[in-house]
């Protein structure tokens, strides 16, 4: 596991929370799941690709970046990304959920990538965090505009639907009303949260920059809970 991961730990405590599903953690309360390193670890990604991103493509406007980070740190390829590295196999979880094809599912394979990365940053610190996101993530970025191609709408359109059946609505709006042929901005709700907003050069465009954006934040997620 450290081998693959290009990083050796301290305290291998860290990396084993990180590997622990909570379908195998009967004492919640202990906090032995990767449920906090994942919160943490998420956080890193985020700040990583987008420093990176900001770096690599200096012309690209807010909305371009947040559509290329949104297909880097998505859970699909993330979950792609773990699977690659045979993390997978690694983990702690229930005969019930492994029965189910857990070490499969996007979710948790997803969850773990980010776990583990939280892991080495609570091991040791952000730069060496930062020096295992870039390895691993090294050639995602390089060819990030790869995921442009990325249907946003539909992806965004697809995840809320499996929360409770109901899909985003969409405004949109020229940026200013003197130009009505933009470019234009677009809000995204669901029920009545507004979860994302982007600007483009045409109300599609602004609509995938507001659904990528949507993606990113995963604020339904807060309303959830």
């Amino acid at each position: 596991m450290e081998e693959s991961l290009g990083y050796k730990f301290t305290d291998p405590a860290w990396l084993k929370q990180a590997l622990t599903h909570p379908s195998s953690d009967q004492k919640r309360s202990t906090n032995l799941a990767y449920e906090r390193l994942e919160y943490l670890g998420d956080a890193v990604l985020e700040l990583v690709v987008s420093r990176e991103l900001f770096s690599l493509f200096p012309r690209d406007d807010e909305g371009e970046l947040t559509k290329l980070r949104s297909g880097i740190v998505s859970r699909k390829h993330l979950a792609s990304l773990c699977e690659q590295l045979g993390w997978g196999e690694f983990l702690k979880m229930s005969p019930q959920l492994e029965k189910s094809g857990g070490r499969k599912a996007v979710s948790v394979l997803a969850n773990t990538f980010e776990s583990v990365i939280g892991a080495v940053m609570m091991d040791s610190n952000y730069n060496a965090a930062r020096k295992v996101v870039l390895r691993l993530l090294q050639n995602s970025l390089q060819n990030a505009r790869d995921f442009l191609d990325v249907n946003y709408k539909g992806s965004l359109l697809e995840t809320l639907q499996a929360v409770d059946g109901t899909g985003p609505r969409y405004e949109v709006a020229p940026v200013d009303e003197d130009k009505p042929a933009g470019p234009f901005l677009a809000h995204v709700f669901w029920h009545e949260l507004e979860v994302g907003s982007g600007v483009g050069p045409s109300k599609h465009r602004a609509q995938m920059a507001a659904a990528a954006d949507a993606l990113a934040r995963r604020l339904w997620e807060d309303s959830e809970s």
